[in-house]
């Protein structure tokens, strides 16, 4: 970005500043004529009036002439505040676009900001800047050229005619304006510096509030609220105090500047009167120089404020170019001819380092190369470390030193629409979009702007496409769909089903995505999609269970008959309420079904039998141990709902008056509410007897036939062909109400609904709909299970060449992530996964394992041949010291050393191997020699009498063991035990001795390593 504000200003508006100029240029002879026509209407048309006046060829009279000379003086004036308008309109179009196109620029930047520097500034504090503080520029630039040419040329005119007036009269007009010029910048400067420290506190506390807001659980639980508001306390002082220092200063400047420009008059009206006296000067030409210098005032003012503004636009323009230009800024590369089409390619690592802000190496110096298609792990304890290994694998950090490779092209090379096309990331915390988690799950497939054809476009579309241009922004459109289809071989939403089905089905979770499915309630109207493969399983579902005698097993909805396994209100609607808050509660509220009710002769009953139900239910589940059964037996019954038929029951258990005066309005609409909650199969067929019954089919009868249409609209009633909105996914599928409550019954008819949905490919469907709800801001709706699976999702849709899974399914077991990661390679078997867990057991799943130590990786199960084809290994390569020099090298204890001293210490050793279970030393025994891990696990262990001995660490290749008790001159204090076959390099102890007074920080690295050894998470 360029670093100064009128370079910015001139790089992306030179044309619109030129025509700017030019349209004010233009206004300057109208100003002037604006200027010298009073005088005439003063000296010629009034005061020295003539019987008859010569004007472009008319003769005139005295009234005729001052009117032509007023028309044309209010014709200037129209004229000028018409130049000002347009003027002053094209100003705030230019500044709009370019404010515009920097917060685009701004955007795009912190778009390219490497992930390291997020922890550096805050998310509020980006905001902040990106909106609040390039607002005050927008004015600054519209005005950046064209005001001072403007006020300045303005300021040149009056003063023109000020001299021609009289020479005297122009030098007293400008006799304080040399004295304002210096002055008043010199005073202003303090409030820039003012306005500058405003900004850095604003700034401030915009990341304290953002922070709060992100940490609101830790405040309330901490219970720190008073030190929260008092941090907000001090920062809202601070700025205060600032703005309050900065008021002061700008209006003594403000009254300095006014003291100024009213000596000027002062001498107007001594020396222009001076010369008015003598003759030398008329009144006419008095007055308009008095109204000129009026008009002179305006625009130096407005160049005293302009040059504020300038300052101040400089400073906020680069502190948000400072803030905005982070080292390692990644730049967007455009595909070309040379970029490759996908990443099936060798993926390497050469000598990658990356070292922390402190200076520390985490990773040093890893070389590593992945075939096509290879699924490799890493495991490590260093969480930074391995965290930063998986973000640059996918360029979301750039590495300190070394480069990363795939094939022969350079990974930061390669455009981004090519590695987010064909590679993906998983991380630990799965960041999710406001929308559907169907949108969540395809984003990543969001690479095809949607097509507009110029020739129907609509002319307001054309102007928001002129308008991003001006402005440097996107022209693509966000009126439709943006998914690449073409990404997974599909066309459309339906052809891409199967491929989500199989992504689910890989990513587990495919039975409980089903379940949910199955609880699911949504508007066919919404989805139809979705209803109409639902609607086929439906019909099957009742001819399967006709055909398979099955039928006594579920009583449907019949609107010819009374379904006692259904509630009455469900009887009485054949229906639901269409509305979600229309709850059955409301709708007995309704005036028309109240009035249906009693037209019939069922309000009375309803009152009286739900008293009772209400009583006997207070009754048994008043008990608050009994809470769990009733929401399972009711679940329409919610815990307001009960505590409203507690208190009524007491209310008639108080009272002694009569029945009926004991029941206020409010009760028995809620007791007409508990009758139509009754489901007569359930609760007792001696709650409903046959009258109460018919009078309900009577009630139906006339909602399905003759009720009022705005009645009707309010409730959606059962049909055998139609997707019923009230209703889950299960309840739609068998229409109808369960008669049986035998289990072995139950688990076969939903075994036939599992087949109906298979036969009809509605499972998918199921599946489909669970991904249509709302996820909430940042996935706050769903757990971090659901996430996970999401975020997995999201990369395996997009069919990658190279995935990186780094602690992504951190929620889940290990042997349930291994299979995640298994199914995943099945599914796409020429994907490159790497997969980076803190601990990753040994499976032969995995091409290769490594092991994340002291910064560098080390394989696993191969001899030094083959771990030095990477570089990460050790071990003999026919040649002894070479192979026992390069474990050296990598051991934290001998790392660094100079070659010469390491080849000592190799003059006296051998290379040993120890099989599992056996000891390498017990505790007790002499100290001689010093041990370096090959190949293998090794582990620290105490031993007990007579109980098995207690594990105390674990030891990896390349660490060292034996180096302590050597060092302290004592004889084994610990004991050290093979877990699985071992290969080791036995160092002579004595020569270790001799070369230490050459090594003083050996002993050192010897309490570090142990001290890590011991500290060291055990693995599962």
């Amino acid at each position: 970005m360029e670093k100064n504000v009128f370079q910015y200003i001139w790089k992306h508006s030179a044309r619109q500043q030129v025509l700017l100029a030019l349209l004010t240029v233009a206004s300057f002879p109208v100003l002037y004529a604006s200027l010298e026509l009073p005088k005439i209407i003063i000296n010629r048309a009034i005061s020295e009036p003539e019987p008859q006046r010569q004007l472009m060829g008319l003769t005139l009279g005295p009234v005729e002439y001052l009117l032509v000379l007023c028309l044309a003086f209010l014709a200037l004036v129209l004229a000028n505040g018409v130049f000002k308008m347009r003027i002053n309109t094209f100003k705030g179009v230019v500044g709009e676009r370019q404010v515009r196109r920097l917060r685009f620029m701004l955007l795009d930047r912190m778009l390219r900001f490497p992930l390291p520097h997020f922890s550096h500034v805050s998310q509020g504090e980006l905001i902040s800047t990106i909106t609040a503080e390039t607002e005050p520029l927008a004015g600054f630039i519209g005005d950046s050229f064209a005001l001072p040419l403007y006020q300045g040329g303005t300021m040149a005119t009056i003063l023109l005619f000020l001299f021609i007036q009289e020479p005297m009269i122009g030098l007293v007009s400008v006799a304080m304006i040399p004295v304002q010029a210096y002055i008043i910048p010199k005073l202003q400067i303090k409030v820039k510096r003012l306005g500058k420290e405003r900004v850095k506190k604003v700034r401030q506390l915009s990341e304290r509030i953002g922070e709060s807001v992100e940490n609101v659980r830790e405040i309330r639980v901490n219970g720190t609220v008073r030190y929260v508001k008092a941090e907000f306390s001090k920062y809202l002082g601070d700025i205060y105090y600032i703005r309050l220092e900065i008021y002061k200063r700008k209006y003594f400047v403000k009254f300095l500047n006014n003291f100024i420009n009213q000596i000027t008059p002062f001498f107007f009206f001594s020396i222009g009167g001076y010369f008015v006296l003598k003759g030398d000067l008329s009144i006419g030409a008095l007055v308009a120089a008095l109204s000129a210098f009026k008009d002179l005032t305006a625009p130096w003012k407005e160049l005293l404020d302009y040059y504020q503004n300038a300052i101040d636009a400089q400073i906020k323009y680069e502190q948000i170019v400072e803030q905005f230009s982070p080292p390692f800024l990644f730049d967007w590369t455009q595909p070309g001819p040379e970029t490759p089409p996908g990443l099936r390619a060798p993926y390497r690592l050469e000598s990658v380092s990356w070292a922390n802000e402190y200076g520390d190496r985490m990773l040093q110096r890893i070389t590593l190369q992945v075939q096509p298609g290879a699924m490799i792990g890493i495991a490590g304890s260093n969480a930074l470390a391995l965290r930063r290994l998986a973000e640059m694998m996918v360029r979301l950090s750039p590495p300190t030193s070394g480069r990363i490779l795939v094939g022969d092209q350079p990974l930061d090379t390669l455009p981004l629409e090519l590695l987010g096309r064909r590679m993906a990331y998983a991380g630990p915390e799965p960041r999710m979009f406001t929308g559907s988690i169907m949108q969540n799950m395809t984003y990543g497939l969001r690479h095809r702007p949607p097509p507009e054809d110029p020739e129907t476009m609509t002319a307001a579309r054309r102007r928001q496409i002129e308008e991003a241009k001006a402005s440097g922004n996107s022209t693509d459109s966000m009126a439709d769909i943006w998914t690449d289809f073409g990404m997974v071989g599909a066309t459309d939403w339906k052809s891409m089903r199967p491929w989500l089905m199989q992504c689910l089905n890989a990513t587990g979770g495919e039975a409980q995505i089903y379940e949910r499915g199955l609880r699911e309630v949504f508007d066919p109207d919404e989805y139809p999609f979705v209803a109409e493969p639902l609607l086929r399983a439906r019909h099957w579902l009742r001819e399967a269970m006709a055909a398979r005698g099955m039928d006594g097993m579920l009583e449907r909805f019949d609107r010819d008959r009374f379904n006692p396994y259904a509630s009455l209100a469900e009887n009485m609607l054949f229906g639901l309420p269409n509305d979600p808050d229309l709850t059955v509660s409301r709708l007995v509220a309704e005036p028309a079904i109240r009035a249906l009710m009693e037209e019939h002769g069922l309000w009375e009953p309803a009152v009286r039998i739900g008293r009772r139900f209400a009583m006997r239910i207070v009754s048994v589940y008043q008990d608050r141990s009994q809470g769990d059964v009733l929401i399972m037996r009711y679940p329409l019954i919610d815990d307001t709902l009960f505590e409203d038929l507690v208190e009524a029951v007491t209310r008639l258990k108080r009272r002694a008056d009569k029945l009926e005066r004991r029941q206020s309005e409010a009760d028995k609409l809620l007791f007409a509410c508990m009758f139509l909650m009754i489901v007569p199969k359930r609760d007792g067929k001696e709650l409903v007897p046959p009258a109460e019954r018919e009078a309900i089919m009577a009630v139906r009868r006339r909602l399905l036939e003759d009720t009022d249409e705005s009645l009707r609209s309010k409730i959606a009633f059962f049909d055998p062909d139609l997707y019923h909105p009230r209703l889950n996914v299960l309840d739609n599928l068998l229409f109808g109400r369960v008669t049986t409550e035998e289990p072995r019954a139950l688990a076969g008819l939903r075994a036939l609904v599992d087949e109906a949905l298979e036969q009809t490919d509605g499972r998918a469907y199921v599946l489909i709909l669970v991904a249509l709800g709302e996820v909430g801001i940042g996935g706050s709706l769903l757990p971090i299970s659901v996430r996970q699976r999401v975020q997995l999702v999201r990369g395996l849709l997009k069919k990658p060449d190279i995935y990186v899974i780094y602690q992504a399914l951190n929620s889940y077991d290990p042997a349930e992530r291994l299979n995640i990661f298994k199914r995943m390679k099945e599914l796409l078997p020429h994907m490159t996964l790497i997969v980076l867990e803190e601990r990753i057991e040994d499976d032969p799943s995995f091409d290769a394992l490594y092991d994340l130590e002291d910064g560098r990786l080390v394989r696993r199960g191969h001899d030094g041949a083959e771990h030095d084809e990477d570089g990460s290994g050790a071990g003999e390569t026919g040649d002894h010291d070479d192979a026992a020099l390069r474990l050296l090298s990598r051991s934290s204890v001998f790392s660094d050393l100079p070659e010469p001293i390491l080849r000592r210490l190799l003059g006296a050793s051998d290379w040993r191997t120890v099989r599992a279970g056996d000891y390498i030393y017990r505790s007790g025994e002499a100290s001689e020699y010093v041990f370096v891990l090959a190949e293998g696990e090794a582990e620290l262990v105490r031993l007990m009498e007579g109980r098995e001995p207690l594990h105390l660490a674990y030891i990896k290749p390349p660490e060292v063991f034996g180096d302590m008790e050597l060092l302290a001159g004592t004889r084994r204090f610990s004991t050290i035990r093979a877990r699985t076959d071992l290969r080791v390099l036995r160092l002579d102890g004595t020569t270790l001795l001799r070369i230490l007074p050459a090594v003083p920080a050996l002993p050192m690295r010897v309490i570090r390593q142990v001290g890590r050894r011991l500290t060291s998470e055990a693995p599962p």
